[in-house]
């Protein structure tokens, strides 16, 4: 069968979806000729292709028609993404055209905790850690609840906040009456079939390439780049740091070269309300610089962009991938630029950029991280007040973790006093335990940054966030602040014309939260792999 007889089979197949989705395209792209068979069919599926290939219409819009066709009703399709930007930015897409076909939708994040469990939308939007508050606080929302779909797998598999979804999934199954499917997405992953079968069993692999053309120029300097932007007539830029404290450098130099009204930055250090003015400025804008870290590595909207600046050495072949990946996309020609401060540097990059275009991805080895262990045996416990056989325990952690990893876990937050099991057999929480839950501390195993905010001074905006040692000027969102006073966890700063160096910013904790509470030796042994 060609693809036009495919695509006019597939029309049939999406009669009341087609024209809300598809109708103003005509077609289909090759990521959703392959997905949405297997996704009408009721397969479970890995979803793989390029940035902007059309994964998410590739499964939300038979979703819908099978949301019609099975009869669903109350809360039937669950969105999973991994940020909160990123929920915002689905729920912005998909509101329109859900509203056309009269499914209710909503998010949820700690930015919009609201939640009314009386009035369930058919398909919810949220993060993993408000998921796991939800599971807790409302399990009976998601009694009929028919398919889940983990967005961008690959920021969050092989990490806390990954491994924490893969035992949330088998929570899930507890409640839900009936079964669901899942449906994990991703621009790039090595091994589609390993990182599937840690989230569910028995699914389908669909990879589809799309590759487009690469033009790549390696350049010592950000003015070179700026010399070839004017001559190519290049007029929006994205330049990618792997560092925070090295985008707030380039944007200094940047704004020398670009203008000061023409460069933005953005980074998780940053107050939302400037992580959304930037993408509004890159996404409204004809002219435009932006200098970011892997914040903006994922599928974000923010227009179109003319060409991609690796300002330093990615830190794999999967994050080249994802970085090149924000470039052009109205063309099949993707337009890149790398900067090198040595010949060795020169030779590594232009050997991943090749390696890339080949479309190789690295493989990664996994290793579960068992903080996890006791994020779920507190979240599944306050759930239950009244407590939970041993049983359960083994079912939710079994292939996760060892059974005598488990026992020493449970053994060691009882003495703590953590956790008891009563004189039913049932593992209970305790006082001090069901305080933490009551105060929201138990859904989410991100490190606490314990950074300190910074404040305009003359507008009582939230800048960012920074971490002291600070000097008295110093560098934040592209811009020179000196300190006027500092009080409690906030510092107030007015901007000045100055040199001055970057900030320093916490580093990101490579294990969850709540590794402090695993037993000594489980934590060198853990240590030592």
């Amino acid at each position: 069968m060609t693809d036009r007889e495919t695509i006019k089979e597939l029309k049939r197949e999406l009669k009341r979806t087609w024209l809300t989705f598809f109708g103003r395209f005509g077609i289909l792209l090759p990521v959703q000729i392959e997905t949405i068979p297997v996704v009408i069919a009721g397969k479970n599926a890995v979803v793989t292709s390029p940035a902007a290939s059309g994964k998410t219409e590739a499964v939300i819009a038979p979703l819908a028609e099978r949301f019609f066709n099975d009869g669903w009703a109350s809360l039937a399709i669950l969105y999973i993404s991994p940020t909160r930007a990123l929920v915002n930015d689905v729920s912005y897409r998909l509101k329109e055209q859900l509203e056309d076909l009269g499914i209710s939708s909503s998010l949820k994040t700690g930015d919009s905790p609201s939640f009314n469990p009386k009035k369930l939308p058919n398909l919810l939007i949220t993060t993993p850690e408000s998921f796991d508050s939800l599971i807790c606080r409302h399990p009976q929302a998601f009694k009929e609840l028919r398919a889940v779909v983990l967005d961008e797998i690959h920021l969050i598999d092989n990490t806390y906040r990954g491994d924490q979804i893969r035992l949330l999934l088998k929570r899930l199954r507890y409640i839900t009456e009936t079964a669901f499917n899942v449906y994990a997405l991703s621009a790039t992953i090595a091994d589609p079939k390993d990182i599937g079968s840690r989230y569910f069993n028995d699914f389908e692999v669909i990879k589809s390439q799309g590759s487009r053309e690469l033009e790549y120029t390696l350049v010592k300097s950000l003015k070179e780049v700026f010399e070839h932007a004017r001559n190519e007539k290049l007029k929006k830029l994205l330049i990618f740091c792997n560092k925070r404290k090295s985008v707030e450098i380039v944007a200094v130099e940047a704004r020398k070269l670009w203008g000061r009204d023409k460069v933005v930055v953005h980074h998780g250090s940053l107050s939302k309300a400037i992580r959304e003015e930037t993408e509004g400025f890159m996404k409204e804008s004809q002219f435009g610089v932006c200098i970011a870290t892997m914040t903006l590595e994922i599928g974000i909207d923010i227009g179109d962009i003319d060409a991609i600046v690796l300002a330093e050495v990615p830190w794999s072949i999967s994050a080249l991938l994802q970085r090149i990946g924000r470039g052009n996309r109205r063309t099949q020609k993707n337009r890149v630029f790398a900067l090198y401060d040595s010949e060795d540097a020169a030779a590594l990059i232009a050997e991943m950029l090749n390696v890339a275009i080949k479309g190789y991805v690295e493989e990664v080895d996994y290793l579960p991280d068992l903080s996890v262990v006791v994020q779920q045996t507190f979240s599944s416990l306050y759930a239950h007040p009244n407590g939970l056989v041993d049983e359960y325990f083994s079912g939710i952690f079994n292939e996760f973790c060892s059974e005598e990893d488990r026992k020493d876990i449970f053994k060691h937050l009882a003495e703590h006093k953590w956790i008891d099991i009563g004189g039913n057999g049932r593992w209970r929480a305790s006082t001090k335990l069901m305080d933490l839950g009551e105060k929201g501390k138990i859904h989410s195993n991100i490190p606490d940054s314990k950074a300190l905010k910074v404040i305009d001074s003359s507008t009582q905006q939230a800048v960012g966030e920074v971490q002291y040692p600070i000097d008295d000027v110093f560098v934040l969102a592209g811009l020179v602040w000196k300190i006027i006073k500092v009080s409690g966890n906030r510092i107030y700063a007015k901007q000045v014309k100055a040199k001055a160096p970057a900030v320093k910013f916490k580093r990101h904790a490579s294990k969850g939260a709540f590794y402090y509470l695993l037993p000594k030796e489980l934590r060198m042994k853990l240590d030592d792999y």
